[in-house]
Order: C-alpha cells, then sequence, then structure tokens
C-alpha cells in the first residue's frame, strides 16, 4: 500500500454550489431561503440548493462501527463526540459532525424541499415545473432516508411497525420547533417510498447546470436502488440499479489512471471529480471527517489492509489505487476519497468552517446494492457477475462464480461475520455466503463514509470495540445504541428520545 502524506489543514475558497454555512442553534426557525419570495420557477429551482443537507452522519457511524479500533489511552480523543461514539455513548454537544447538527441540517433541507413543493402547488403546477417537484420529492425523500437511518433501529419486517421513526414532515416549517409524533419507522419508509415513485419519473438531466450536484436520473435511481433494497421490494433495487448502470456497467468503470498524483488533495479531487463517469451525486458538508486520524479511536494499517482491503476472493485490493493511503504519524490511515476545504468566515482571525465533498452514489456502490437484491432474491448467478463487475471496476481481473464466491466465504478466517436478521430468512450456504460477499465489498466501497454501520445494523451482526486497559464495550444484533439518541434539545422540547 502507497503512502501519501499532507497536511490536512488548507484554506481555500468555495463556490456556492458546495454547502452553505451552518448555524447549529436553530431548528426550521425560518424559511430555508430566508423567506425570499418563490413566485418563479427559477426561484424555486434555486432554493433547492438548499435541500441537501449541510452535515451528515458519516463520521459519527464511521466511529461506531467496526472499522475503528483504540490505539491506546496515552493518545487524546481529539473530540469528545469521537469518544462518546466511539464507546456508544449518547453523545452530547452540537459540534460539527455531531448528532445535534445532523438533525438540524437534514430538517433544513426538507424544510426546503416542502418550500418548494408548496410553491409549484401555490403556482398551479405545470409540466414546465415537473422537474422541480422531481427533485424536492427526491430530496425530502433522501433528508428522511438519512434521518431514519441514523436515528432509528434498521428496517425490517418483524418489529418496524414498532420501532420509533421520525418525523415526516411534508409541510414547510416556520417556527422554532413543531409538536409531531416520531410514528414508526415503519411509516417513514412507506413515505419515503411515495416519494421517490412519485419523483423519479419527474426528473428531467437537461435542467441542470451541474447536475451531479442535483439529483439527476442516474442519482435518483442509485438512491432507489439502496433505499428499495433495505426496504426488501428486491424487485424494485434490481429495477433502479439497472436505471442508474444499466445492464453492464462496463462504461461507468472508474477511471484509476486519472489517479497519478502524489498527493492526497490530487487523489481526493480525481476521486470525486463531477467528470467521473462512476460518480452519480456528490454532496458537499460541513465536517472534520479527515481529522479524525488525529484522535485516539482509528483506523489503524492491520485493519485497513489485512482486515478491510487485503482479504477478498478476487484478491488483495489494498495493492490498487483505491488502497492507496495517507499515513499520519505512520499509526492512521485514510483512503483519500475527500479532502477538507475550509471556508473563510472571518479574514482577519483565519476562522471559518471546514467542509468535504462526500460522492454519495456511485456506480460501484449500486453494483453491490444490485448483487445483494439478486442474493436475496435468489438469483445467485446475477449476484455473482455484479460482484465480479464491481472488483473488476476495482481493477482486479479474476472471474468468480457463485460457488467459488461461496465457498471462499464459508470459510473465510475475517469479513466472515454471524448475519442474524430480523424478519429476514436466509438459506445456509450459497445465499448466506453471496450476502456476506456483498457485505464485504460495500465495506471496501463505503470505508470511511460510515456505510459498515448500516449493514451491521441491518444484518445484526454482533461486535465489540475494544477500549485500552478498559472491560470491551459489546454490541448485540439490534442493539438499542445502534439508534443514535436525539439532540438533547429535541428531546427537551417534548420528542419521545430512543430507549436506552
Amino acid at each position: 500500500m502507497k503512502r501519501i502524506f499532507y497536511s490536512i489543514y488548507k484554506v481555500v475558497l468555495l463556490s456556492a454550489v458546495a454547502v452553505l454555512p451552518l448555524s447549529c442553534n436553530k431548528f426550521l426557525d425560518e424559511m430555508p431561503d430566508n423567506r425570499t419570495e418563490l413566485d418563479t420557477p427559477d426561484k424555486i429551482a434555486q432554493i433547492l440548493v438548499s435541500a441537501y443537507a449541510s452535515a451528515l452522519p458519516s463520521t459519527i457511524m464511521e466511529l461506531m462501527s467496526d472499522n475503528l479500533t483504540d490505539y491506546g489511552r496515552e493518545i487524546d480523543v481529539y473530540q469528545t463526540y469521537y469518544e462518546q461514539a466511539y464507546r456508544f455513548q449518547d453523545v452530547t454537544g452540537d459540534g460539527i459532525d455531531s448528532p445535534a447538527v445532523i438533525w438540524e441540517a437534514n430538517y433544513n433541507a426538507i424544510a426546503a424541499a416542502n418550500a418548494a413543493l408548496q410553491a409549484i402547488e401555490n403556482l398551479g403546477g405545470g409540466e414546465d415545473m415537473d422537474y422541480i417537484k422531481g427533485e424536492a420529492l427526491l430530496c425530502r425523500a433522501y433528508g428522511h432516508f438519512t434521518l431514519v437511518t441514523t436515528f432509528c433501529q434498521a428496517y425490517n419486517t418483524e418489529s418496524s411497525d414498532e420501532d420509533m421513526g421520525v418525523p415526516y414532515v411534508t409541510e414547510p416549517e416556520t417556527t422554532v420547533y413543531v409538536d409531531r409524533e416520531r410514528g414508526t419507522v415503519a411509516d417513514v419508509y412507506a413515505k419515503i417510498a411515495d416519494d421517490i415513485e412519485d419523483g423519479y419519473p419527474l426528473i428531467d438531466d437537461t435542467r441542470f447546470t451541474q447536475p451531479k450536484y442535483h439529483f439527476n436520473k442516474a442519482a435518483a435511481a442509485a438512491f432507489a436502488a439502496q433505499f428499495f433494497l433495505y426496504y426488501g421490494d428486491y424487485e424494485k433495487a434490481v429495477y433502479y440499479a439497472t436505471e442508474a448502470i444499466g445492464t453492464d456497467p462496463t462504461p461507468l468503470y472508474r477511471d484509476w489512471s486519472l489517479y497519478t498524483g502524489t498527493s492526497v488533495d490530487e487523489y481526493a479531487n480525481a476521486y470525486i471529480s463531477t467528470d467521473e463517469a462512476a460518480n452519480f451525486l456528490n454532496q458537499g458538508y460541513n465536517s472534520i471527517a479527515n481529522r479524525i486520524v488525529m484522535g485516539r479511536f482509528i483506523m489503524t494499517e492491520p485493519i485497513a489492509t489485512s482486515e478491510i482491503l487485503g482479504s477478498t476472493p478476487w484478491g488483495n485490493v489494498a495493492s490498487l489505487d483505491i488502497g492507496t493511503a495517507y499515513s499520519y504519524s505512520s499509526r492512521a490511515y485514510l483512503l483519500p476519497k475527500q479532502t477538507e476545504y475550509f471556508i473563510i468566515t472571518d479574514a482577519v482571525s483565519q476562522t471559518g468552517t471546514p467542509y468535504c465533498v462526500n460522492v454519495v452514489f456511485t456506480s460501484e456502490k449500486t453494483m453491490i446494492d444490485r448483487a445483494e437484491a439478486y442474493a436475496l432474491d435468489g438469483n445467485y448467478g446475477a449476484a455473482a457477475t455484479d460482484l465480479n463487475h464491481f472488483y473488476h471496476s476495482l481493477g482486479l481481473t479474476a472471474t468468480l462464480t457463485a460457488d467459488e464466491i461461496s465457498a471462499y466465504y464459508s470459510t473465510a478466517t475475517v469479513n466472515n461475520p454471524v448475519l442474524a436478521p430480523k424478519g429476514l430468512a436466509l438459506s445456509d450456504g450459497l445465499q448466506t455466503n453471496l450476502v456476506k460477499a456483498c457485505i464485504h465489498a460495500r465495506r471496501i466501497m463505503t470505508v470511511q463514509e460510515g456505510g459498515r454501520l448500516l449493514d451491521l445494523k441491518r444484518y445484526g451482526i454482533a461486535y465489540t470495540h475494544v477500549l485500552d486497559g478498559e472491560a470491551p464495550v459489546n454490541i448485540q444484533p439490534y442493539d438499542l445504541r445502534l439508534a443514535i439518541q436525539l439532540p438533547s434539545a429535541v428531546v427537551s422540547a417534548g420528542m419521545t428520545p430512543n430507549p436506552r
């Protein structure tokens, strides 16, 4: 594995498309466009820049996953919430990447989508505004999907009719706090499904000047594929995945020949490039995600090179361009998928807001989603085909059959977890092993993006967080702590907290 050293602190000026500065002390206290009158289609379309949340749960989810370990109590934790998340304690405070900010940012984004939808209705609708309506519906669905997968238990047919959800907001908010019922996870998923299927046919790529910062057709389809996979509708998951990547996704393989730089910045900028065919949706967000290497709880070399990247039936991913790594003090590792930028808000003191760009939906992730949907639907040959596509897209050349993949995971010493999903009966052998292969592939593709935690939640995988000099934290299937606690301000305002 190559090592690229760089300084994490940079100061750059940003274009307005990336992300808006985040206020940590407001909750839906004003219209997201500062009460601009939405009286033309152009103004309505412009407000949807604010319908993409300025915060993502990726950092806190990564800290809660099994991708990180405790490097030792002599190392400073760097951020208090890093330690709270790793220890599965309720996170306090409202700093960058905190649950409070994630909650607020996503509901603000939902408010922007709802303001657009209300304005469209007020203007009488019409075909000339259908593309705006489609994007707004996808944004509303995506905001709620982020919230329900962060603050709730994973969807399942056994308990989601009772598991607490999050308020599904469909009207513009104009007050600091609106008393709403949380409903159930099943309620939220049903409403997300409706918004996706109502919005997807209306998406029109020709209307976007920067389509990869909007729900273009491929991004919307990729989101729908992931959602319906989680929802257990495998036929729809396959349909939408195929809409995004086609029957043969080879033309959407990432162009690794572009990754020729000598710094993480160059690699990261290539990875998030809007010219890259594999990238469907970029989302700018306020974050200090890359600074996780400065703390006590980190992804070490053994985890990165051996457990996550180095042990697949196709070969060693760590030796490929995607395995190019940045080393901080020769102990912690980052894959160069994103870099930290900085919005200067005070030129004198040189203070401002750090932000990153995350490629939320890609061809690779959608290949894995379709492979898993095929496996769960019993189409094992098609699942193997998509898994082969995924590894070929990274640069490995082996082509394996479903039986060969299954044989590897039946005896694997790593990435061979016990799966205990609620309400889902997996057949022993071929089906279970192909699902494990998909989970492993997704672990590779979403490392440092938090995606691993979603699979640990969905499949009831038990794991342990070791602690230096202390008893470990043991996480059991569907542990109550996997549903991140609601922000204290929201609970204080009257919303029912998650059980503990």
